[in-house]
């Protein structure tokens, strides 16, 4: 079962640019029926030394799921010259246990600020951690013992940046609104299970 996907949202798939096909039809298949509330499709692109990687994340609010697409480049070898993976996670709104925004205000010297000029969503649903793991060493710069390892446990689950400065003040108003329809909808879930 598929979901045809709204023509806004189409329209944001290839004004982004990066494999609008594969992007839709891994939501169309995601959505199984579910008819999109609210979307939000962030493009992005890396430097890593002499290669460029370039990402896409689609997010997109149903009744009772949140649906996130990413798509990447997979780099390259003798068999494979050119893929992109495409990788979707279904979370059940019940299932989220937080939402952030963060917050950026240009002042420009001025007592009151104006529109946000950065804003960062984040969603957390304890689906993943991430591990960042590191040698650990002692202050003795003479010591060559093995001291194993130390490192973080943190979640990895959602967080998206939007610069008005990058993306437009446009780009901005739009995460802002999507994070007003993902509260609404947590919310209205929380609600109707008291």
């Amino acid at each position: 079962m598929t979901t045809a996907l709204p023509a806004d949202l189409l329209s944001d798939l290839e004004t982004a640019g990066y494999f609008p096909q594969t992007a839709a039809r891994s939501l169309e298949r995601s959505l199984r029926g579910a008819d999109p509330i609210a979307h939000l499709v962030r493009p992005e692109t890396t430097f890593d030394g002499p290669e460029v990687r370039r990402h896409l994340t689609v997010v997109v609010l149903t009744p009772a799921h949140l649906v996130i697409t990413h798509l990447d480049d997979d780099p390259a070898d003798a068999l494979n010259p050119s893929q992109v993976v495409s990788t979707t996670e279904r979370v059940r709104l019940q299932r989220i246990t937080t939402s952030g925004l963060s917050q950026v205000f240009d002042t420009d010297g001025q007592q009151n600020p104006g529109r946000e000029a950065e804003v960062t969503l984040g969603v957390s649903w304890d689906g993943s951690r991430r591990v960042d793991l590191e040698r650990a060493v002692c202050e003795d710069p003479g010591c060559q013992l093995d001291h194993g390892y130390t490192g973080t446990i943190a979640p990895s689950d959602l967080a998206l940046r939007v610069s008005a400065l990058a993306d437009g003040e446009g780009a901005v108003e739009e995460a802002l609104a999507f994070h007003d329809r993902l509260v609404d909808a947590i919310d209205a879930i929380d609600a109707a299970g008291a």
